[in-house]
């Protein structure tokens, strides 16, 4: 608690000094001659409680507390007079002062009054904190933050606690009876977007303090010890690093957060930190999209089980592994993406259009399983359209849109029959030629050659090679002259002249 002293006479204000400091020698004391001292100590250090004479050089009390009342409404102030008169305490009752006392005082009643608004301070102080650092934080402003309270942090850090809700508030307690054991400075807040998170700003003076950070961890292990005792609580903390520039708040909390995640993977009821999130954890990136090209063929090819098996088993790996939260995060938007590319091809092929699926936000998820029971469903549910659609389309049909969307792929009519159709191969090609007019291979040849001509005459920027690879050509020449064969023209010189007057099929 800031107290400021403010009398001309020596002696009465170093007596109500010592007072004070009998009171609680950790209170901060400050002292001020005459009413425009205490002005600049009241700009300086903004005390929580004033004790002020009346009678002074400069300024007087009467006109001290006119400027509180004005500048400083939140500052308790106190007048000591040995001046029982009432215009006096007409004046301050005006300018709300919240006591007018008679010298000689007695030091148990002015214990008593510092008792009672320290505890009012503190609750202040506490809320005052708690929505600076919330603006600090989400919005970026200081404006909330007392000057003095910012010159008190030479370092920080944030931990995140998610816990269920029901022992949230219990937790909330925990968390200050345990941190203010410790001697730590901090701030508690509930997450404005995850209600179930908990947000502790620990800081102190001294700037980067690696004593301070492991006073951090050993404060947060009791945390979730007591908090394991209290029944069906779940409780994990992810913590960032050490920072001393409080331009970096914004950083610190994503550190925090993507440290938290590691629960997913390594399980509840720890505490995870900034340097454990940032441990190199091999992964090859590039086996997402060889799996995800897997997954979306055995969807659209009707082999739902297997798809969702195949589903499981990665997901799972990730956990049995103890990947990256980074690998996690991206099979989870690949899956997404993919999963919609199926709906779209749903919705074209029915009556009623599904919904579209946002991307799944890890702080909201419980565990992997959730993940895989999520996406399963979806699965299953396309699956189910995508068989009902099939009933309802002609054979025949269903082959040209599959290659009018997938012509890229290496496609083969055999695998068509075998895998999507479970039909005679021989029979297939024969009912394809019959209902088309044309064998399978033509059409795959036009489907591409037509794709091609569309890539060159919109995107001039695409190299000869990467649109015979785009349009789903292995090999370059055999390209070259099928593009010759169907346009009358290499493709090179089609680029280049910007021709118009092409035939319009092969």
């Amino acid at each position: 608690m800031r107290i400021l002293v403010v009398d001309d006479e020596y002696f009465s204000r170093k007596a109500l000094v010592q007072i004070v400091q009998d009171w609680n020698p950790q209170a901060h004391v400050y002292e001020a001659e005459d009413g425009q001292e205490a002005i600049e100590q009241l700009q300086n250090v903004n005390p929580h409680l004033v004790l002020s004479d009346i009678r002074m050089p400069i300024l007087d009390g009467i006109g001290l507390a006119a400027y509180i009342h004005e500048h400083h409404e939140d500052t308790i102030n106190i007048i000591i007079s040995g001046y029982d008169d009432f215009k006096y305490a007409q004046q301050a009752i005006r300018y709300k002062v919240e006591h007018y006392l008679l010298k000689p005082v007695d030091k148990e009643h002015i214990w008593s009054l510092l008792k009672q608004y320290s505890h009012q301070t503190e609750l202040s102080s506490e809320k005052r904190m708690e929505e600076g650092f919330a603006a600090l934080l989400y919005e970026g402003t200081t404006s909330k933050l007392d000057p003095v309270d910012m010159d008190d942090i030479g370092s920080y850090a944030i931990a995140i606690l998610r816990v269920n809700a029901d022992y949230k508030e219990p937790v909330k307690q925990l968390i200050k009876k345990t941190l203010s054991a410790c001697s730590l400075r901090f701030v508690t807040i509930v997450d404005r977007r995850y209600s179930d998170m908990l947000l502790v700003w620990m800081y102190e003076q001294n700037p980067g303090s690696a004593a301070g950070a492991a006073v951090n961890q050993e404060g947060l292990k009791h945390i979730i010890r007591d908090a394991l005792h209290m029944g069906e609580c779940h409780i994990c903390v992810g913590i960032s690093g050490v920072h001393t520039d409080i331009k970096e708040l914004t950083a610190c909390y994503k550190e925090a957060k993507s440290a938290l995640l590691y629960r997913l993977i390594s399980g509840n009821n720890r505490i995870y930190d900034a340097e454990y999130a940032a441990m190199n954890r091999a992964f090859n990136y590039g086996a997402i999209d060889e799996w995800i090209s897997g997954l979306y063929h055995k969807l659209v090819k009707y082999q739902t089980k297997e798809a969702v098996e195949t589903l499981s088993h990665f997901f799972a790996n990730v956990v049995q592994s103890t990947l990256s939260v980074n690998v996690l995060h991206d099979m989870c938007a690949k899956v997404t993406t993919m999963l919609n590319s199926v709906i779209e091809l749903t919705n074209a092929r029915s009556d009623t259009a599904e919904a579209y699926l946002e991307q799944i936000d890890l702080h909201e998820v419980d565990a992997v399983q959730d993940i895989i029971d999520e996406f399963t469903q979806v699965m299953i549910r396309l699956g189910e359209r995508l068989a009902q659609n099939r009933a309802k389309t002609d054979m025949i049909e269903d082959i040209q849109y599959y290659v009018q969307h997938h012509y890229q792929q290496d496609i083969m009519l055999e695998d068509l029959a075998k895998t999507m159709y479970y039909t005679d191969p021989t029979y297939l090609s024969r009912l394809f030629k019959k209902k088309t007019g044309m064998r399978f291979s033509q059409f795959l040849l036009s489907v591409r050659m037509q794709n091609a001509k569309a890539m060159l005459e919109n995107d001039t920027s695409l190299s000869i090679s990467e649109v015979s690879s785009a349009a789903g050509f292995n090999d370059y020449s055999y390209f070259i002259q099928m593009y010759k064969k169907c346009f009358g023209e290499t493709p090179g010189k089609y680029k280049s002249s910007n021709h118009s007057n092409k035939p319009t099929d092969c």
